[in-house]
Parts: structure tokens; sequence; C-alpha cells
């Protein structure tokens, strides 16, 4: 359980820093791509709440959409999540799977950023309670609880660095 706690304050610690960083976007800005193609802070800070909501449904082994076959699941965790935990980031150019896409519109950043908070204090306090040390992740497959929470971390941490205009 230590592991666990170690990685739940270290995951904390993100998210106060993302939601730090999404707070002192100025509000001209919450809307605007900080390049062509990419998203805007509002929309990043959508996905992460989507994120954190999706998530926590995994915990409850309830995760919405599609899923990788059983058979391939190993071989997803290995050489596609493998990397990012030992690394500590996303490799460059992956994509966001459907159920994390944020709306072209997002709301404003009062009710975003509450949402977020929210979604983020739920999925800590279930992965506080969870009954085992593993879970069954859709894609996954069969993934320790350390390791989930640790993918979130880097998840924010990584969309942290996209709050800032690409000017900035």
């Amino acid at each position: 359980m230590a592991d666990l706690q170690a990685a739940l304050h270290t995951h904390h610690q993100a998210v106060e820093a993302f939601l730090a960083a999404a707070g002192a976007v100025p509000a001209a800005q919450w809307g605007q791509p900080r390049l062509p193609g990419k998203w805007s802070p509002g929309q990043v800070a959508e996905h992460l709440a989507l994120a954190y909501e999706v998530n926590r449904g995994v915990l409850h082994g309830r995760a919405p959409g599609a899923s990788a076959p059983r058979l391939l699941r190993p071989l997803i965790r290995r050489f596609a999540l493998g990397p990012v935990l030992r690394r500590g980031r996303f490799i460059p150019g992956s994509k966001s799977p459907k159920a994390f896409q944020p709306s072209t519109s997002p709301p404003p950043p009062d009710v975003l950023l509450a949402r977020l908070q929210a979604a983020m204090e739920a999925f800590e306090s279930d992965a506080t309670v969870f009954r085992t040390t593993t879970l069954d992740h859709p894609f996954f497959g069969r993934l320790s609880l350390v390791d989930f929470v640790r993918l979130q971390e880097i998840h924010t941490e990584h969309h942290r660095g996209q709050l800032a205009p690409a000017s900035a």
C-alpha cells in the first residue's frame, strides 16, 4: 500500500500543477489552439476531465466503448504502455482514443476546472479503496493499480505542457 500512497501523492501533485497552470491561462486564450490543428487549453482540460471520468469507470470494471481483444492486450501493454511508464512520458504523435476527444467548444474555465477537480478527486478516492492491487484494463489487460495511477500522472503532466501558447 505504501507504493500506492506514493503514486497517489505524486499523481495529486501533477493534477494540482495542471489546475494551477490551467487557471493561469488568460480567458482570451482558453478557446484558442496553441498551434493550427492542435487543441486549445480548454480542449486539453476537457480531454483530461474525460480521461479521469472514463478511467474511473475502468476502476469499476465499466469501460465505455471498444476494447482490444484479450489476446492482444499483453502485447499492447508491453509495447505501448511499457515505454510510457519507463520513460515517464508519452511517445510523440500518440493519438487520443475517441472516448477522450474533447468538444470543439469546451465549457468556460471555472466550470471545466471544477469538473476536472471533481473527476480527479473521485478517481483518487476510488483508487484508495480499490479492492485489489490489479485491474483488468480494456486495452492493456492485467495492470497494477500503481501503474494505472502512474499512467494518469504521466498523462496529466504531458498535457500541462500544452497549456502555454505557442509563443510562450
